[in-house]
């Protein structure tokens, strides 16, 4: 029998293999580092060995269904799948379709991708959202603490969330992580 964290690992170094594959086909389409524009805001890249790091640090397995707010190329959301069920919400239909063709590649069946505008959806089924946010929260936080009670994983320093409760960090190789409650 395969030890579960052992199956877990050899699923993100697929996982891995995949983002770093698609990012260098990115790169030598552009010619540029992989990041964009969106209807909504802009999408980057994330590493994936940090959010692996910081998934393990914060025990994602506790969890029963995480979303990510603004899900990008979908590499959240796939690796939040090796913890527990996992749900991406993107309205840019392109990384939309990308998000899907490499979660499919991968035979993921607790990732799940919804193209749809997050501020839209009903998000009291997840006890834990997930954000890397690129402008500040001051209306998601509003509509937050309106329509929802959970945790919030905010990926980076700069734009925290001024009304949740911060009850842990985690230092990552380039970044930093926190995590907020709902008062």
């Amino acid at each position: 029998m395969v030890d579960p964290s052992q199956e877990r690992n050899l699923t993100f170094s697929k996982i891995k293999t995949a983002y770093q594959d698609f990012y260098q086909r990115l790169k030598g389409l552009e010619n540029t580092p992989p990041y964009r524009s969106t209807k909504s805001g802009m999408w980057a890249t994330s590493v994936a060995e940090e959010i692996y790091h910081a998934f393990c640090h914060f025990e994602l397995d506790q969890y029963n269904h995480v979303a990510d707010l603004g899900s990008g190329d979908g590499i959240v959301v796939v690796i939040a799948s090796l913890f527990t069920q996992a749900t991406g919400y993107e309205i840019d239909e392109w990384l939309y379709q990308q998000s899907k063709k490499i979660s499919h590649s991968l035979n993921l069946s607790k990732a799940t991708f919804l193209r749809k505008d997050f501020f839209q959806a009903d998000l009291s089924a997840y006890d834990l959202l997930y954000l890397y946010p690129d402008k500040p929260i001051y209306e998601l936080e509003k509509h937050l603490l309106a329509t929802w009670s959970g945790r919030l994983l905010v990926n980076g320093p700069h734009f925290p969330p001024c009304h949740l409760r911060k009850i842990a960090e985690c230092e990552s190789f380039a970044g930093r992580f926190a995590l907020y409650e709902s008062p």
